[in-house]
């Protein structure tokens, strides 16, 4: 009888070990489930799911991206695919991962709901807004600042607010992330924070990555809308700083028809992008991954378009380094006065 007591103690022990974890900053802990806990949110997250598969039966690499390591343009519409390469390789999400934490807030909260930025939030290396601890901010200035900035404090205090608000923890909103991913079919892909940061544990391939954005087309126009604006900024209140929204794609305003929808970059996953682009009523997407430049990322991205589009009949529009140089012109402009401002503002709040 005391061996079975001890062993039912040493049980109990492992259990209350593991719930420690799973509560208390686990990080990548495998998530059992939230009903462990008993706020379960499957049913919301669950509501907003469309399903969507790449047909390659056409694709063929593009002879002029052969040093573009992962690539692909498909019509939105049919999953038809035009030109790919290395859609299976496992890579980093980077950035991309906002458009699933995002989706995931918006499942949670309203976007008029107020989130106040904890100290957690603001925790993060650039892209950052600048947000400051204690502020209170719409989920809906959040969102913009997480897709058309992809600013990791943003997308972090949207998360962090969002779980609050929904009274469950930051491990599982991670935890609704997966099963959200596992809903769209997603098989290749797994996330353990929601700004993109790298980490071993987070990973996707493109072919899921075209699986997330069909969601997002299909199911969040907000997030499309916010993938869309530009230099739409968060005006200060009282509440409050004022603070700059530039968007950081590439092709916005420079390749006709582009309409977003987000940049993505890290160590692990080099200069990336998906973008956007309807033209003549022909929707179309195109994701490019991994390569070591800005000017490489959206030429690439053009001329992956380019391709897509002639295939319909309808001309290349042959975007130029010089127009993306006079683009990227403005964008250092401005880069150097947020960097400036975030810098003063820190330098008066440490004294």
């Amino acid at each position: 009888m005391s061996k079975k007591i001890l062993i039912l103690f040493l049980l109990i022990l492992m259990i209350g070990g593991a719930v420690s974890l799973f509560i208390f900053g686990g990080g990548s802990l495998p998530l059992i489930s939230p009903l462990f806990i008993g706020n379960d949110q499957t049913g919301k997250i669950s509501q907003k799911i469309s399903r969507f598969n790449l047909d390659f039966s056409k694709s063929k690499e593009l002879s002029t991206l052969e040093a573009v390591p992962r690539y692909v343009v498909y019509n939105s519409e049919t999953g038809l695919v035009y030109y790919s390469k290395g859609t299976g390789l496992r890579m980093s999400p980077a950035s991309f991962s906002k458009l699933l934490s995002t989706q995931i807030a918006i499942d949670l909260i309203p976007l008029d709901k107020e989130i106040t930025v904890s100290e957690r939030s603001i925790d993060k290396v650039p892209t950052i807004l600048g947000l400051k601890s204690g502020e209170v901010i719409p989920a809906s200035d959040l969102l913009r600042g997480a897709i058309a900035t992809s600013a990791n404090d943003s997308a972090q205090a949207l998360a962090d607010g969002a779980a609050k608000i929904s009274e469950i923890f930051p491990s599982e909103y991670i935890y609704y992330m997966n099963e959200k991913a596992e809903l769209l079919g997603m098989f290749h892909s797994h996330f353990v924070n929601p700004d993109g940061l790298d980490d071993q544990n987070q990973y996707s391939t493109l072919e899921d990555l075209a699986k997330l954005v069909n969601n997002v087309q299909k199911n969040y126009p907000e997030i499309v809308t916010a993938g869309k604006s530009d230099n739409q900024d968060i005006e200060q209140t009282s509440t409050h700083g004022r603070y700059y929204l530039p968007n950081w794609n590439g092709l916005l305003g420079v390749y006709p028809g582009v309409t977003g929808l987000k940049i993505a970059y890290t160590e692990d996953a080099g200069y990336s992008t998906i973008v956007t682009a309807e033209r003549d009523h022909l929707s179309m997407v195109a994701i490019v991954s991994g390569t070591g430049s800005y000017l490489e990322r959206d030429r690439a991205t053009a001329d992956l378009l380019d391709a897509a589009f002639m295939t319909k009949g309808l001309p290349a529009v042959r975007v130029s380094t010089l127009m993306l140089n006079r683009h990227y012109q403005v964008w250092g402009d401005l880069a150097r006065k947020i960097r400036s401002e975030i810098k003063l503002t820190h330098d008066t709040t440490a004294k």
